[in-house]
């Protein structure tokens, strides 16, 4: 009996060894967006966000497939705002070395706007480091997102406007 505990221990050792899936939460800050000439930063309403993404790593760890959802605000809203800017979901996938702390991440962030039906879709380009703990990383990614398409908008480009945001928080791999 205790050979058959002991070999079952063994052959379930690699497969407890290897995580396959991972949550992540943070917050995120809009450093700066530029749109339709004019550029506005962080420090003219406090645009944040409060992220949550659920990742399936492949075997070796090196690809994720990523589902995250997004809830922006302003801190500051601008006059005649409310506090709420856009529900948001990203699919998307992150390129991690398996040596090294680093990472590179695109996603396709869809953007539902809480007071408007219409969508746009964006393309979001991001490095991150990691800073390995014991039971969880702390992450921390700089993101771009460009513009791809929009139903209320018909001119738009990848390069018609642009956003910056850093993001930090904690990653859990089970």
């Amino acid at each position: 009996m205790n050979k058959m505990v002991l070999a079952a221990a063994l052959l379930a050792a690699p497969l407890a060894a290897r995580a396959d899936l991972g949550l992540r939460g943070g917050l995120e800050a809009n450093i700066a967006t530029h749109s339709n000439g004019s550029t506005q930063v962080l420090t003219d309403n406090w645009p944040l966000a409060g992220d949550l993404m659920l990742s399936y790593w492949t075997p070796g760890s090196i690809l994720s497939i990523d589902a995250e959802i997004s809830r922006q605000f302003f801190a500051n809203p601008p006059v005649g705002q409310t506090g709420g800017i856009a529900w948001v979901f990203r699919p998307g996938i992150r390129l991690s070395p398996p040596v090294l702390p680093i990472y590179a991440r695109a996603a396709l962030p869809i953007n539902i706007d809480s007071n408007n039906p219409r969508e746009t879709v964006d393309l979001r380009l991001g490095v991150g480091l990691t800073i390995p703990l014991v039971l969880f990383k702390i992450y921390i990614e700089a993101d771009a997102d460009f513009p791809l398409s929009s139903e209320s908008t018909a001119n738009i480009s990848a390069f018609s406007g642009y956003s910056v945001w850093l993001a930090s928080g904690i990653d859990f791999r089970f």
